[in-house]
C-alpha cells in the first residue's frame, strides 16, 4: 500500500501519455518521405503536431531543438508528481535535457562557432544553464565559472587539465556524463528494493547505448584508435560498459560482446562484421533490448517509480530515432539506411 500511495498519481499521469509515443507505422510514414519538408509534414500528423511551432523551419537542427523541448516538457509532466527520494531520481532524469543543451553549447564553444547559437536557446528544466556565457567564454576556466551555480562545475574543473593538454572536448563531455550517471545511479540505489534493482538495469542500458554511439563517433569521425577510445567510455553497471571500460583493446571487447549478444539476434553477422558495422548492429540490438525492458516494466506492476523511468527510456529512444530520421533526410541517406538506424521495436 505504501507504493500505491507513493506512485499512484505519477503512474496515472505517465500512462495517459503513453499513447503520445510514436508507433512503428508513424516512423515508417515519416521515413517514407522524399525530403526534410515532407518528413516534417508527416510528423505534424502525429501526436507532435499539436506542439510543433507553426513557423518551424524545415531544418534538421531547428526540428531537433523543437523535439528536445517537446519531449522534455512531456517527461516533466510525468515526473513532477514524484515525492521524496523518487523525486530526486525524476529531477536527475529530467536534467538529461539540460545536459544535452550544455554539451551542444560546449561543442560550439570549442569550435568557436557562433553561427548556431539560436539552436541552444531552449528552456532550462532543472538547472539554469547559461549557454550564451558558455559559448562566449575565453577559456575552459571561464566555462567552469559560468556553471558555478550548477552541479556541472565540478566535472568541468576536473577535466580542465586534460582539455588544456589534449585539446579535445571529449574529456569534458566524458567527465560530465560520468558525473550525471554517477549521481543518477546513487539516487536510484537510495530507493532500495526492486525499484533500485530494476532502475539500475534500465539506466545501465542507456549508458550502454551512449558508450556504443560515442565509440562509433570517436572511431568514424575523429579517427581515435580503439585502444585510446577506452578512456572516453562512461562507467556503467552492465557487463557491456564494464568490458568497454576495462583495460585492453576495445576491438577485443567488441568481438567478445558481439559473440554473446549479436549472435542471438543476427547469427553469423557479429563475427563477420567490420568494427563500425559491428558497433551499429550492437547498438541496435541493445536499443531493442532496452526498449523491450521498458515496455515490460510498463506492462507489470504499475505502482513503482520504474514506470516513470520506463517512460523516460522510451521517450529518449523516440527522440534519438526522430533526430536520426531528420539528420538522415538532410544528408540524403536512403530510406533503408535510415530504417536500419531506428530501434525500439525489436
Amino acid at each position: 500500500m505504501k507504493s500505491l500511495g507513493r506512485y499512484a498519481v505519477a503512474n496515472a499521469v505517465t500512462r495517459t501519455m503513453l499513447s503520445d509515443l510514436l508507433t512503428r507505422d508513424d516512423f515508417d510514414a515519416i521515413v517514407h518521405t522524399g525530403s526534410v519538408e515532407e518528413a516534417l509534414v508527416a510528423l505534424r500528423r502525429t501526436s507532435y503536431g499539436a506542439h510543433l511551432p507553426e513557423d518551424l523551419k524545415a531544418d534538421e537542427l531547428a526540428i531537433e531543438k523543437a523535439l528536445r523541448e517537446i519531449t522534455a516538457h512531456r517527461f516533466r509532466r510525468a515526473a513532477r508528481h514524484l515525492r521524496g527520494a523518487p523525486a530526486e531520481v525524476g529531477r536527475i532524469l529530467l536534467s538529461r535535457w539540460d545536459l544535452d543543451n550544455l554539451e551542444f553549447a560546449l561543442r560550439l564553444w570549442h569550435a568557436r562557432d557562433t553561427s548556431l547559437d539560436e539552436y541552444i536557446s531552449y528552456p532550462s528544466f532543472v538547472y539554469d544553464i547559461p549557454v550564451y556565457q558558455v559559448t562566449a567564454a575565453e577559456s575552459i576556466d571561464e566555462v567552469a565559472l559560468a556553471l558555478r551555480h550548477t552541479p556541472y562545475i565540478d566535472p568541468v574543473v576536473s577535466a580542465s587539465k586534460a582539455y588544456k593538454s589534449k585539446g579535445s572536448i571529449f574529456y569534458v563531455e566524458t567527465a560530465l556524463e560520468s558525473d550525471h550517471y554517477g549521481r543518477l545511479l546513487r539516487a536510484i540505489a537510495a530507493l532500495g528494493g526492486q525499484d533500485a534493482s530494476d532502475g539500475k538495469r534500465m539506466i545501465a542500458s542507456e549508458i550502454d547505448l551512449l558508450n556504443l554511439s560515442w565509440l562509433a563517433r570517436l572511431m568514424e569521425y575523429y579517427g581515435v584508435r580503439e585502444a585510446e577510445a577506452r578512456a572516453f567510455m562512461i562507467p556503467g553497471p552492465s557487463r557491456i560498459s564494464r568490458r568497454l571500460s576495462a583495460p585492453g583493446g576495445v576491438g577485443e571487447a567488441l568481438s567478445e560482446i558481439s559473440s554473446e549478444i549479436i549472435e542471438d539476434a543476427a547469427p553469423g553477422r557479429g563475427r563477420a562484421a567490420s568494427g563500425l558495422e559491428r558497433l551499429s548492429l550492437l547498438e541496435r540490438v541493445v536499443g531493442d533490448m532496452g526498449a523491450a525492458m521498458a515496455r515490460g516494466v510498463l506492462a507489470g506492476y504499475p505502482f513503482r517509480i520504474t514506470g516513470t523511468m520506463a517512460f523516460y527510456i522510451l521517450s529518449r529512444i523516440e527522440l534519438r530515432n526522430l533526430c536520426t530520421v531528420f539528420v538522415g533526410k538532410a544528408a540524403g541517406v536512403a530510406e533503408a539506411g535510415i530504417q536500419q538506424k531506428i530501434y525500439g521495436w525489436g
